[in-house]
């Protein structure tokens, strides 16, 4: 894949970054939930269809206004070339948005008694748009590291950093939304409880192995970017935003929950998960492009 020459990404793109990482995690999850058991793990289910479908649909709204102009936003979606990770990337998204929209609508039928039992066609579409919704996830990540920009091209775990914190923030807000409709007891809210956390750790590791990976490219350019993250303008950011409030403080309340499980706890911390993995996003963002 040739390099990008990145103009300034504003920051509706990082708004759409950390939309498309929650549609394409909370999609993934409720496909999962579903094949693993649909009556145990129904309020994932749907909690997590309807909500890659809200987090989905502001998507090509932001695109389109980055763009600028609406047919250039078609004009990617009319024309396909694997070579072009915009143009896989406007084909990814428009193939999870068909899913998306078909495993919502099979939900609300279910829902409304209109049929007993779709569970056949739903797992073909969430199949499909699990791994659409996958590839939505993981494509900014990966996208970034073709840029010729210091701090991304050397941070080879990007594109798992950005699908870790889609998988952290889905699940967190799933849990949120289940705890809000009092629904927190169920087999379901644990076993989300649980992923969060273990979304939180491969997070964190994910987020070592990238500056690992941006110290050892030995690059003087790549040194000085790192340093913007750590210990310049964008450390309050990182350190105390992404790092403490959105991975530690999470991690350890996380735990505590699932000792002595609190709606109140459980609240909090799906509230910090959201708040730290778009801090994630936007700082490395913002720091690889000064």
């Amino acid at each position: 894949m040739p390099l990008l020459q990145s103009s300034h990404w504003p920051f509706l793109i990082d708004v759409y970054f950390f939309l498309g990482g929650v549609a394409g995690g909370a999609f993934v999850i409720a496909t999962v939930a579903a094949l693993v058991n649909t009556r145990a793990y129904r309020d994932v289910v749907r909690a997590g269809y309807y909500l890659a479908l809200a987090a989905l649909i502001p998507c090509p709204v932001l695109l389109i206004v980055d763009l600028g102009v609406p047919a250039r936003f078609m004009n990617m979606m009319t024309t396909f070339n694997p070579q072009s990770p915009m143009s896989m990337g406007s084909w990814a998204l428009g193939v999870f948005g068909v899913c998306v929209a078909l495993a919502v609508l099979f939900t609300i039928l279910e829902d409304l008694g209109k049929a007993a039992n779709l569970s056949g066609p739903r797992r073909i579409v969430g199949v499909v748009g699990g791994a659409a919704g996958f590839f939505v996830a993981a494509y900014p990540g990966v996208l970034l590291g073709a840029t010729a920009r210091p701090l991304w091209i050397d941070g080879h775990a990007l594109g798992a950093l950005f699908l870790a914190v889609g998988a952290s923030t889905a699940a967190a807000a799933i849990a949120l939304i289940l705890t809000v409709a009092g629904r927190a007891r169920g087999d379901g809210a644990t076993a989300i409880r649980r992923l969060t956390v273990l979304a939180l750790l491969v997070q964190g590791l994910s987020l070592v192995i990238f500056i690992v990976a941006v110290q050892g490219a030995g690059s003087p350019a790549s040194d000085r970017a790192l340093a913007l993250l750590m210990s310049g303008p964008f450390k309050l950011t990182f350190w105390v935003g992404a790092v403490i409030v959105g991975m530690v403080a999470p991690l350890l309340l996380g735990l505590a929950d699932l000792r002595r499980p609190s709606s109140a706890l459980g609240a909090l911390t799906a509230v910090m998960v959201l708040v730290g993995g778009f801090l994630v996003k936007y700082v490395i963002m913002a720091a690889g492009q000064v």
